[in-house]
């Protein structure tokens, strides 16, 4: 049932950020509004606010930090498309299995998946759940490099 629920949260997503591009309002500088965040309780709560305030202004060329609303939204956005990071989700992605491949980057396991030419990248192994959504022709590297230390500061991993 939680993977469902993950799913269903990650179609959600992936409308309103294809809903913003083909709208045009995710092409400025101006609020990203983001619907179908999660919304973590208690200490996931707190440690994704901690993440969130730790986030950097920018994550590389045309990929400065934007406003989101509504205002306290367990997200944040960078740039035109926008990279869509979001903090809290239950559950696991419905494609993933406890021996599914992470890719290591910088120390953070990441979890990917594509829809068309997105792709979402997850950490299954961290809590709380971190998640990223990438419009097409935004390479994921550097952006993980960059997000790397804010991550491992303000999760936790859940395997040995």
């Amino acid at each position: 049932m939680r993977r469902r629920g993950w799913a269903l949260g990650w179609n959600a997503l992936l409308v309103v950020t294809l809903g913003l591009a083909a709208a045009g309002c995710g092409g400025g500088s101006g609020p990203v509004a983001v619907s179908g965040a999660p919304a973590p309780a208690g200490e996931a709560a707190d440690q994704c606010r901690a993440l969130l305030e730790s986030l950097p202004d920018s994550l590389g060329d045309g990929l400065d930090r934007r406003e989101v609303t509504p205002e306290g939204v367990s997200a944040a956005a960078y740039g035109k498309g926008p990279v869509l990071l979001t903090c809290g989700a239950e559950g696991v992605a419905a494609g993933y299995q406890p021996d599914s491949d992470l890719r290591d980057n910088a120390g953070v396991g990441w979890f990917v998946e594509t829809a068309g030419e997105q792709s979402r990248w997850s950490t299954p192994t961290r809590r709380p759940q971190v998640t990223l959504t990438f419009p097409a022709g935004v390479q994921p590297f550097e952006v993980l490099q960059t997000l790397a230390p804010a991550i491992l500061a303000d999760t936790v991993v859940t395997v040995p």
